[in-house]
C-alpha cells in the first residue's frame, strides 16, 4: 500500500513538472516570423521579425522599423500581450510593423509542434505564425 501511494504520488508530481514546463518551454528560444495575418510582407521581410520572451513576463523582438518591447503573459495554450511598444520610427515598412504587432496583441492562445509555434485570436483564426530559430 505504501508503495502504491508512492507511486501515485511520483506520478502525479510528474504530471505537474511535465505541465509546468510546458509554459516555459516557448520562452528558451528565438522566434522567427513565417506569416503574419493580413501582412503584405515578402518572405525576405518576415524573415527579419522576431519575439524573444525574456524574464518577469518581459517580451521583445525585431519589427521592420526597430525593436520593439512590452509584456506576455502565457501558459500552456493560452497568452495575453500588453501593449507592445517601439521607438516609433518612421520607415518605408511602417504597415507591417503594425499588423505584426498588433496581430500579437490579439493573439489569444498558441500551439507549439517541433520548431513551430501559431498563434490564435479568440475566433481561432491564425495571427502570427513563427519558426523556432535556436
Amino acid at each position: 500500500m505504501k508503495l502504491f501511494k508512492t507511486l501515485i504520488c511520483a506520478g502525479l508530481l510528474s504530471l505537474t513538472l511535465f505541465s509546468c514546463g510546458g509554459s516555459d518551454d516557448i520562452g528558451q528560444f528565438t522566434w522567427k516570423v513565417r506569416s503574419i495575418n493580413g501582412a503584405p510582407a515578402t518572405k525576405e521581410q518576415l524573415a527579419e521579425l522576431t519575439l524573444k520572451f525574456g524574464k518577469e513576463q518581459k517580451v521583445n523582438g525585431q519589427a521592420p522599423c526597430d525593436e520593439f518591447r512590452g509584456k506576455a503573459v502565457y501558459n500552456a495554450e493560452k497568452i495575453k500581450f500588453s501593449t507592445l511598444y517601439t521607438d516609433s520610427q518612421n520607415c518605408d515598412e511602417k504597415t507591417i510593423q503594425t499588423a505584426y504587432l498588433s496581430s500579437l496583441e490579439m493573439s489569444k492562445t498558441y500551439t507549439t509542434t517541433a520548431n513551430r509555434m501559431v498563434f490564435y485570436d479568440g475566433d481561432g483564426n491564425i495571427t502570427v505564425e513563427f519558426e523556432q530559430v535556436n
